[in-house]
């Protein structure tokens, strides 16, 4: 049987597992689609962030929510899977960000949607918080780096995820992403995938080569 069905059937048993503890996350879920709703959680993600104690607590219990994230992102964030992102050292206004969009249906995955849809808006933020504290772990497989994916990554890259690829609170950390994670999403991106609709990557790499894609895919994968 294929390894990656069976992954992501232990997952999608992990979330219907979870469910009977999530009872207020429907009516959050369904929420979440209003703008302005979406606007009063992300005020109340960043005044957690920003509150030390609150912080702290939020952490906690996202290494509690966490649990079933960790048979594909890893116990520490750092994916054990090479086609699975990182989210270790990842923004934490991002990555709760993508929780919303995965919530509202702005951004697509069979798995994500599903977590997204029972995790109450105080568990995305815990999660969040949670994996954002963990240091991002270097990958013994990565591909030699060339100066072709520097290049492109100078050109095309660091205006939004910066210099040393660590963007910012609006924009995702991929510095250390695995390559291979890094290469597939490349080329969904430019080829328009249906998951990664409405995204202003999809017109960043559009005109690029599928050699280039693959040089900065490189490039990234190697940088701290």
């Amino acid at each position: 049987m294929n390894i990656r069905f069976i992954n992501f059937s232990l997952c999608v048993l992990s979330l219907l597992l979870l469910a009977p503890f999530s009872a207020t996350a429907t009516a959050e879920t369904l929420a979440v689609k209003d703008p302005e709703h979406t606007t009063e959680l992300l005020q109340r993600f960043d005044n957690i962030v920003a509150d030390p104690e609150a912080r702290q607590k939020a952490n906690a219990e996202g290494q509690e929510r966490a649990q079933f994230c960790f048979r594909c992102h890893g116990k520490n964030g750092n994916s054990v899977r090479d086609y699975v992102p990182n989210l270790a050292s990842q923004n934490p206004a991002y990555l709760f960000t993508q929780f919303e969009k995965f919530a509202s249906g702005t951004r697509k995955n069979y798995v994500m949607s599903k977590l997204a849809e029972i995790l109450s808006a105080d568990e995305r933020v815990a999660v969040a918080v949670y994996f954002s504290d963990k240091p991002v772990i270097p990958r013994d497989n990565r591909p030699e780096p060339d100066m072709k994916g520097q290049q492109v990554y100078q050109s095309l890259c660091f205006a939004c995820h910066g210099d040393k690829g660590h963007g910012s609170h609006t924009y995702p950390r991929i510095a250390g992403q695995p390559y291979e994670f890094l290469e597939k999403t490349l080329l969904k991106f430019k080829q328009g995938d249906e998951s990664r609709k409405n995204s202003p990557m999809t017109a960043v790499v559009g005109n690029l080569s599928d050699e280039d894609l693959r040089a900065v895919a490189r490039w990234v994968a190697n940088m701290p």
